[in-house]
């Protein structure tokens, strides 16, 4: 399906305090538009330059699909986005779902729990999974996306799987009092792209030195840190298919 009439804005979060936290939503726009399948494509933020409005502005094609680069359907997709892109004089935009909606989010997260089960040589039945996430009290939705993938890991035989916030109950820095006593436990960081959060806070609040991903030693537990989600050869796909659902 071609979108030759079509501009496509990929809409994320972006941070002042960390230049990755856009990166993969430039690259991925950046292939997109190489690709040559929507008439134009963009990249606006919330807390970096372009901004959503920016990003608007000199659009030569009148219909443009919004796709949330946000992996929960909470407040920003559906309080913020929602205004943000509500009345463009001359413009139709239409908002998708955001791309933490798609089934491939739960295939990319399987796929680095099984890694790192085979880097570090355990076995799914004495791992513990953590899914570590955003959370938010001001929208619901916030949390459900995690708390969705964890039910779902724990049906692949893992010993446990929790979901863990920055924002709500249980708290990362609490991790230890939702996984097993013993063994080995694996950190799988729901963010798109490292940024401020998956790249920092996270492994902060867990203990660890770094996000590389692979494992560490903590006193006395084997802790594994999942690599990021948002790389642009896994989102492309999905964000088109995003596309498609409108």
């Amino acid at each position: 399906m071609q979108f030759k009439d079509t501009a496509l804005i990929l809409a994320g979060h972006g941070s002042t305090k960390n230049a990755d936290s856009s990166r993969f939503t430039r690259e991925t726009a950046h292939r997109l538009r190489e690709k040559g399948i929507f008439a134009e494509v963009r990249a606006g933020f919330w807390k970096e330059e372009p901004s959503f409005h920016e990003a608007l502005r000199g659009l030569e094609s009148k219909r443009v699909v919004v796709v949330p680069w946000f992996l929960a359907n909470g407040y920003f997709t559906t309080k913020i986005l929602a205004s943000e892109f509500a009345e463009t004089p001359g413009v139709e935009c239409r908002v998708t779902e955001p791309i933490g909606s798609r089934p491939e989010i739960f295939d990319l997260m399987r796929t680095r729990a099984e890694k790192l089960c085979r880097m570090g040589k355990h076995l799914p039945k004495e791992t513990s999974l953590l899914v570590a996430s955003h959370g938010t009290p001001l929208h619901p939705g916030s949390r459900k996306a995690a708390e969705g993938l964890a039910k779902q890991l724990l049906e692949e035989g893992y010993r446990s799987a929790r979901s863990v916030f920055l924002e709500e109950e249980p708290r990362i820095s609490e991790w230890r009092g939702v996984v097993a006593e013993e063994g080995p436990v694996i950190v799988l960081p729901h963010f798109l792209a490292g940024g401020l959060h998956g790249s920092e806070d996270v492994p902060g609040l867990v203990g660890l030195a770094s996000a590389a991903e692979g494992w560490s030693d903590l006193d006395g537990r084997k802790i594994g840190y999942g690599e990021p989600l948002g790389k642009p050869e896994e989102m492309e796909e999905i964000v088109i298919q995003l596309a498609r659902r409108i």
